[in-house]
């Protein structure tokens, strides 16, 4: 008997974390050049959390997580997506966009700061207990000339909020900063569990258009 009441406790335990631990979560859609990240909040709080400005994806023939950057020559398809304009919380994103401008100034990087590009750093979003949001993205392929035939798989690489906050990285201590203001009722999660991968089939005819 007691073995039992040991085993049931030790599987409803299990059974609250796995529930905790898909309490938020994303999954991806792809219509054409656009992709839709769909954020599901299962909780019982309003949260509020970050989704980077570019999403950035690895080519399966090479080793580097992403082909967007100083390299992208190196790499037969560039595949990117940026996020589409107007859709972050407009409240929250001027809390974290004054504590990104504050941050540049204090580290003299204030002449930086009219060169962001709206597809550099984070944008924020609040989304109610027992809802759902869905954030668009515009897929970038582009293939350098001369044009070549070229097929391979891309995996999206979603940005690691949760080990960023934690870590020495160099946008780490404005997030942090973001993260531990007073957001009254709601809640500041850094990272949803994903729950399925987002894998591109990418051939020379997506690129380009």
């Amino acid at each position: 008997m007691r073995n039992f009441i040991i085993i049931t406790i030790f599987c409803l335990f299990i059974s609250c974390e796995q529930k905790e631990k898909n309490s938020f979560s994303l999954k991806y859609i792809r219509n054409d050049n656009e992709l839709a990240l769909i954020f599901e909040n299962n909780t019982s709080k309003n949260i509020v959390f970050p989704v980077p400005n570019t999403l950035e994806f690895g080519d399966k023939n090479f080793k580097d997580l992403s082909t967007q950057g100083d390299m992208e020559h190196s790499f037969p398809i560039t595949v990117y997506a940026t996020i589409e304009p107007k859709q972050s919380s407009q409240f929250y994103q001027k809390k974290i966009d004054s504590i990104w401008k504050s941050y540049m100034i204090e580290n003299g990087y204030s002449d930086f700061i009219n060169d962001k590009k709206a597809s550099d750093g984070n944008s924020i979003f609040y989304l109610k207990e027992k809802e759902k949001l869905s954030i668009k993205y515009k897929l970038i392929i582009k293939q350098s000339p001369p044009i070549e035939k070229y097929s391979s798989k891309f995996k999206q690489n979603y940005y690691p909020y949760n080990k960023v906050l934690k870590g020495n990285y160099p946008e780490a201590e404005y997030l942090r900063r973001f993260s531990k203001l007073n957001f009254g009722k709601a809640k500041f999660i850094a990272q949803p569990i994903i729950e399925d991968s987002l894998f591109l089939k990418i051939t020379e005819n997506d690129a380009n258009k």
